[in-house]
């Protein structure tokens, strides 16, 4: 059978929602369906047997033609090895030209599972996504540790590529997606892993991802008491706190706080830079951002360049005020 069409893996959440990665991702698929002659976009949706028309009907307003489904009460919870062997399996019978999938740490698993089975290339963390040459799948991702961007044509099928959160914008069409319902028999899968517990995490910091106000600090914020200003300020705010390359480096923050092409996109509705100079690297994550408020000393810093409001100051005196700002606020709204 000849590859046609998109399909995509539909991650779900521990509450049974779908991630936001999967509608960008649906979103993007359209645009790419419109140069490969209109073929179809397909999501495989894995999970316990229950109702999944309202699922269906969503991913259908963000441009699946068909959704396959695959339900058994085993596979309430990700599973690695039930997970991967399904989605394998759906792509086979259903073999596509492009597999798109969310780069989170559970869509990194399935795919590089997929694309050893398939015995196909996979370009992961891509920024961006187009048809190429002899209508093949160009993904654009970063490398030389977010240096530079690299332009990959994957000339085996299917063409796979992962995709991280908040790149794309999820945006609804008027279409209606068809429910396939697909039986497979998990007992032939060998399982070596078995879900005693699942335990949630204590969070001390919200998912950058998904955060509608961040602070972030760069290199002029990496020094004593420097964020603990930013977390304070955070905290008045309710919002979260994320970091530059080199405040990662550092040690300032975590990995999975880290903004930009070697960390994570982030699209917040205000993106609050503290210290940060602008580098490209940097603003390649922060594109999507509602506004941008720049704080530095240095005038001639290319973040403001970027920025809808800019601060030219010490932030060991700028943010101390801005919070005791914040405070005075509200005890004149509880007066």
């Amino acid at each position: 059978m000849e590859p046609n069409g998109i399909l995509i893996y539909a991650q779900k959440n521990q509450e049974g929602r779908i991630e936001p990665v999967v509608f960008e991702l649906l979103s993007k698929a359209r645009s790419l369906k419109e140069k490969l002659w209109n073929q179809r976009i397909m999501v495989c949706l894995i999970g316990e047997r229950k109702n999944y028309d309202s699922i269906v009907n969503e991913l259908g307003k963000y441009g699946a033609d068909e959704v396959v489904i695959v339900s058994d009460d085993r596979l309430k919870d990700y599973n690695k090895i039930y997970h991967s062997e399904i989605f394998t399996q759906i792509a086979k019978k259903y073999p596509p030209r492009i597999i798109l999938i969310g780069a989170t740490p559970q869509g990194k698993e399935i795919a590089a599972y997929t694309s050893t089975k398939l015995e196909t290339g996979l370009t992961a963390d891509c920024t961006n996504l187009d048809i190429g040459e002899n209508y093949l799948l160009l993904s654009t991702r970063p490398t030389f540790g977010g240096q530079m961007t690299a332009d990959i044509l994957c000339k085996t099928f299917p063409q796979m590529a992962t995709v991280q959160q908040n790149i794309f914008q999820a945006i609804k069409k008027e279409n209606t997606a068809r429910a396939i319902f697909n039986w497979i028999d998990i007992d032939k899968i060998e399982n070596k892993i078995e879900i005693i517990k699942t335990i949630q995490k204590e969070k001390h910091n919200k998912d950058i991802r998904e955060a509608e106000i961040i602070i972030a600090g760069g290199q002029g914020a990496c020094q004593e008491n420097g964020f603990a200003l930013i977390y304070e300020l955070a905290k008045k705010l309710n919002g979260a706190v994320a970091g530059s390359r080199e405040a990662y480096e550092k040690g300032y923050i975590t990995k999975s706080q880290q903004v930009g092409q070697s960390g994570k996109v982030v699209a917040p509705k205000v993106y609050i830079a503290i210290g940060i100079s602008g580098a490209d690297q940097h603003l390649t994550g922060i594109k999507n951002s509602g506004k941008i408020i720049a704080i530095n000393k240095d005038k001639n810093a290319p973040i403001f360049k970027y920025a809808d409001i800019g601060i030219i100051g010490d932030l060991f005196e700028i943010l101390p005020r801005l919070i005791n700002e914040i405070d005075i606020d509200k005890e004149e709204k509880n007066e």
